[in-house]
């Protein structure tokens, strides 16, 4: 097959992470790929460590008839067998140049009027399905499809704590994510550390929050995080206190990291993780049930332990070559 993927955000995340993981996937499974993106966005460079197609599309938003006429151009000539989009951007630009080619969508979160009376959608978790069919999409077009993670081929060994013991988090800096959560979490504690990886609108809310808390001297904010591995390594618990999550790429890339996982009861890592086993789970919005998951982790070196390699089992099922071989069957 020849499969072709859109997605015109031009900064780096999660959906961001997804379209390099589809066409990696994909290739992997022996097919021909061919990506689509905004000229020079920021995730060029992972695309191009693939070798596959990248086709540079310059649009002044989803109305942009100048794009779609050009966007008819490429699909004619490159001919694929299959189209899958990635973000409303790329479904409104796609939909009418695709013609009789499917055109499929991925739920990436909540905002998915877009994707109603599309050929097929790949809802990424059970929630997600279900909202669809609520939505009106016939449930024989839905497959299920989780996002994916690469697993090393070494993974890294449980460590011990460090001294005093790190706690961290890391993401986007939007309110949805929960850092001021995990900021009141770690001021409820005695003789931690704690790291902030991310950047984003809500920084400057964030410091502040921290300094008026007196964690100056306690909490680092380190800036956007390229290298997650060397993040992990740095740290002994980690946090993913979201709001609101409609899936969770980094709670995979936190379990495959050796470090035990405290997450909230948000949508994606409900159904990923199970508490007690994975990971713990506390409640949204509860600093106190984070201070005092974290409390437990440090005094329980042995169940932190036994949660880290439950972790790494788990993440197993979201390996990028299974679920290749999943959007493959369902394609």
């Amino acid at each position: 097959m020849h499969i072709m993927n859109v997605m015109f955000s031009r900064n780096l995340g999660g959906i961001e992470q997804a379209l390099v993981d589809y066409c990696e996937a994909i290739k992997g499974q022996g097919h021909q790929v061919t990506a689509i993106i905004y000229p020079k966005a920021a995730i060029k460079t992972k695309l191009m460590d693939l070798k596959i197609n990248i086709i540079e599309v310059k649009n002044l938003g989803s109305w942009d008839f100048m794009a779609k006429n050009y966007l008819a151009k490429i699909i004619r000539q490159t001919n694929p067998d299959a189209i899958i989009t990635h973000g409303n951007r790329a479904i409104s630009l796609v939909k009418k140049p695709a013609g009789i080619i499917p055109v499929i969508g991925v739920t990436h979160n909540y905002n998915i009027k877009h994707l109603i009376g599309l050929n097929e959608i790949f809802a990424t978790t059970t929630d997600l399905k279900e909202k669809v069919i609520e939505a009106g999409q016939d449930e024989s077009k839905i497959h299920l499809i989780p996002n994916m993670i690469r697993i090393p081929t070494e993974l890294p060994a449980i460590k011990d704590y460090h001294n005093p013991v790190t706690i961290g988090t890391m993401g986007r800096f939007v309110k949805k994510k929960g850092f001021d959560v995990f900021i009141r979490a770690i001021s409820r504690l005695n003789n931690v550390k704690a790291i902030i990886g991310g950047s984003g609108d809500e920084e400057n809310s964030l410091r502040q929050l921290s300094s008026s808390l007196g964690l100056d001297d306690i909490i680092e904010f380190t800036g956007w995080v390229d290298n997650k591995q060397e993040f992990f390594d740095k740290i002994d618990i980690f946090c993913l206190p979201s709001h609101h999550e409609p899936f969770g790429i980094i709670l995979l890339e936190a379990f495959i990291s050796a470090c035990p996982v405290i997450t909230t009861a948000s949508e994606g890592p409900s159904e990923i993780a199970t508490d007690g086993k994975d990971a713990i789970i506390t409640a949204l919005n509860d600093n106190e049930a984070m201070t005092k998951a974290i409390e437990d982790l440090i005094n329980n070196p042995e169940k932190s332990r036994e949660l880290a390699e439950n972790a790494i089992k788990t993440a197993q099922t979201y390996e990028i070559s299974n679920v290749g071989q999943r959007i493959c069957a369902a394609l």
